[in-house]
C-alpha cells in the first residue's frame, strides 16, 4: 500500500475469466490469517513502521495517505477483536 488510489480503467469491459486458478495457501492458512487476534498485532506493527518512516525519512502527502489507510484498517481490526470478547466472571465489577 503506497497511499495512492488507482484511477478507474478507461475500458470498463468485462475481464475474461482465467483459464486456470491456482490457490497458493490452504483454506486453513487463509482463515488463520483473517483471525482478528492475529491481524490486529500485524496491522499495529505496519502502522508503527509507516509512522516511523514518516517522522524519520519522508513526511510526504503520499506517506500521510498510507498512514491514514493503515489507521483505518487498524481501527477495523480493533473492533473485530473487541467483538470476540466474552463474559468472564468478575468483569462486571461485582465479586
Amino acid at each position: 500500500m503506497n497511499g495512492k488510489v488507482p484511477k478507474p480503467p478507461i475500458d470498463r469491459s468485462k475481464s475474461p475469466e482465467p483459464s486456470q486458478k491456482v490457490q497458493v495457501m490452504s483454506d486453513a492458512e487463509i482463515a488463520e490469517k483473517k483471525d482478528p487476534a492475529l491481524r490486529l498485532p500485524r496491522q499495529a506493527e505496519h502502522y508503527s513502521r509507516i509512522v516511523g518512516h514518516f517522522l524519520a525519512v519522508k513526511n510526504s502527502r503520499e506517506i500521510a495517505g498510507a498512514i491514514q489507510a493503515h489507521f483505518e484498517r487498524l481501527q477495523k481490526y480493533h473492533q473485530q477483536l473487541l467483538g470476540l470478547a466474552v463474559e468472564v466472571e468478575g468483569d462486571n465489577g461485582k465479586d
